[in-house]
This record gives structure tokens, C-alpha cells and sequence, in this order.
């Protein structure tokens, strides 16, 4: 099957909380997913704030996941790698066991807001084909749930291990998805 990939690096240049090394992040990512794992460039979106790539709005952002949902079949490989911002906002549909949406915050976020992983899920797990193996790299803070998905990969100086969310609602997961 096909390899796509969407590739965010946010440094907010010239903004509050300005980063140094998300552009070089996805640069890197970027050329081992080709060289190590067979990704073609005209399937890889980048989206970085450096002004020679298109920009990480939000309106950018949930453009290029949409695409990679709609142009993935069974059988395909997709990989996603955000390095910028990660937030947490109030949560508004009751979902949050500890009443906070995880975020990650595009470029543009001070005029269109933040990306909710209530969003994410909507736009990005749902809708995946059944099949598609999707890869997800999220180098931020609150990123662990970012995706609402019950599993999450700890790897830090206490664990190196896949643990289930505690009191995640596999009920509401099974609704989402329709089984």
C-alpha cells in the first residue's frame, strides 16, 4: 500500500513561547520516514513555520488530516508528527475524565483557536479506513491523550510501556466508531 504522511513543526516565530527545534524535528522525521521506511515526498505534507513551507494554521493542520483520511485505503500506511505546543482546554462535551480537552495549538491559534482532541478524533481516527496502519508522533506537552484513544505509550525515566488510560470509557469509543 500507499505511505502518507503530514509532517507539523511549530517554533511561533516572533511570538510568545517561541521554540527552537520543531523545524528541525520534522526535517528529521521527514527524511528517515524516506529513507529508513520508503515514504515518497509528493506523499508527505509539511507544514512548518519557517517561510518555505505552507503554514501550520489550524485551518491548514485539520486540512492536511482530512486529506490523509480521504486518500488512505486498507492496506496503506500513515504517519503524522507534530513538534510545537500542546495545551489543555476546558472540556465541553463531558467526555474528559479530568475535565480538560488535550490541544495542540497551531500557528494562528490567538485568531482560530486551538485544536481539541475531541477534533482530532472527529477529523483524524474516526473517519480512518479500516486497514490503514496509522502511526502518530505527538512531541508536546499533554500530548498523551491527544487522539481520545484508550492506550496510551509511556516512555520516560519511570516507564517504557503501552498502558490503558484509567477510566477510559471503551463504551463511548465502541459508540464513536459504531460497533
Amino acid at each position: 500500500g500507499a505511505r502518507r504522511a503530514v509532517l507539523v513543526g511549530i517554533n511561533y516565530v516572533g511570538m510568545n513561547g517561541e521554540l527552537s527545534g520543531c523545524h528541525n524535528d520534522v526535517y528529521n522525521i521527514k527524511k528517515y520516514i524516506m529513507d529508513v521506511h520508503g515514504f515518497e515526498e509528493e506523499n508527505i505534507v509539511m507544514l512548518v513555520d519557517d517561510g518555505e513551507c505552507e503554514m501550520p494554521t489550524r485551518e491548514n493542520m485539520m486540512n492536511a488530516y482530512k486529506w490523509l483520511v480521504e486518500s488512505s485505503e486498507a492496506g496503506d500506511a500513515v504517519f503524522t508528527h507534530f513538534s510545537g505546543h500542546g495545551g489543555q482546554l476546558r472540556d465541553q462535551d463531558g467526555d474528559e475524565a479530568d475535565g480538560f480537552d488535550e490541544t495542540l495549538i497551531p500557528v494562528d491559534y490567538l485568531e482560530n483557536g486551538q485544536i481539541r482532541d475531541d477534533d482530532l478524533y472527529d477529523t483524524l481516527v474516526k473517519p480512518m479506513k479500516v486497514g490503514v496502519v496509522v502511526t502518530s508522533l505527538m512531541d508536546c506537552c499533554h500530548s498523551g491523550t491527544v487522539l481520545d484513544l484508550p492506550y496510551t505509550f509511556r516512555a520516560d525515566s519511570d516507564k517504557f510501556e503501552m498502558e490503558m488510560e484509567e477510566g477510559f470509557d471503551l463504551g463511548k469509543l465502541l459508540g464513536k466508531i459504531g460497533a
